[in-house]
């Protein structure tokens, strides 16, 4: 394991490296959704799926390796071989409750609290999304709705400024936390206050202002490793078989002009059910 100096000049320099709450990538990558401390199937995807990778967010929390999965995710994007988006599950919102807290005071002792300041901090700056070859949106959570309830445009997102240690941004907080649901325009999340279920008139309004074609994000289980919603414009992935989600089949998805899933261990292509009510 990684000694406390190794870690925290990790973290410093992800954060040099902070390229804003929107980025931009081209070319064809490897999406991988939540991972959760599965540090199993982290290295299976990086043995048997070529990158450069798309990371969703939640590397840490349920599982019992978040510290040597998101050390990792986090070196490959300094090695130029991904691209780490933020989950709702990288804030202390989650992982004082989750778990991550406790493990690093585990395996660093009484450096925990300085190290997890450092990942509280490193967090902050990890984008909220991705636009993939103008085409594909990916973000952890869902699309975020504005407070007369239209869908937020993607340069609000790439605006946002301030704190964002536990985002307060309504927008950004969304798009950590929302989820698609099989409905028509929108409804409160089960999740809590703040947070919404988008249907398919939001997806609809969303892709036509960005003339793009599918949302990819993480954020919700589904035991099958993937769900489609809203007629193909929003696709889940999930990744982790840590913890609580041991009899999830995690899934990666394939991202360039479309997106293709594929089962991380076969690499059959996935049937993913479609517009499943997550709650």
């Amino acid at each position: 394991m990684a000694s406390v100096d190794d870690i925290v000049d990790l973290l410093a320099r992800v954060r040099e490296r902070s390229r804003g709450m929107l980025i931009n990538l081209e070319g064809k990558y490897t999406a991988v959704g939540d991972l959760h401390g599965d540090l199993a199937t982290l290295e299976l995807v990086l043995k048997e799926w070529e990158g450069p990778y798309l990371f969703l967010g939640d590397y840490v929390d349920r599982g019992d390796k978040g510290l040597e999965v998101v050390t990792t995710v986090f070196q490959l994007y300094l090695e130029g071989k991904a691209a780490v988006l933020r989950g709702n599950h990288e804030s202390p919102i989650m992982n004082i409750e989750g778990g991550f807290l406790d493990e690093l005071c585990e395996k660093l002792g009484r450096k925990c609290g300085y190290v997890y300041k450092e990942f509280e901090k490193t967090f902050a700056t990890l984008p909220l999304a991705a636009v993939v070859n103008r085409k594909i949106v990916a973000l952890h959570g869902g699309i975020p709705l504005r407070e007369d309830m239209t869908p937020a445009t993607l340069a609000e997102l790439e605006k946002i400024e301030g704190d964002l240690t536990a985002p307060q941004n309504p927008l950004a907080f969304q798009t950590l936390w929302n989820d698609p649901c099989p409905c028509d325009k929108y409804s409160p999340s089960p999740r809590g206050p703040g947070i919404w279920l988008f249907g398919r008139d939001v997806t609809r309004e969303f892709h036509k202002l960005h003339n793009t074609a599918v949302v990819i994000r993480g954020h919700t289980y589904v035991p099958q490793g993937c769900a489609v919603h809203h007629g193909g414009g929003v696709v889940t992935v999930f990744s982790s078989s840590a913890g609580p989600y041991q009899k999830t089949k995690p899934k990666v998805a394939l991202v360039k002009n479309g997106v293709e899933v594929y089962d991380a261990a076969t690499k059959n292509s996935a049937k993913c059910p479609e517009d499943v009510d997550v709650f």
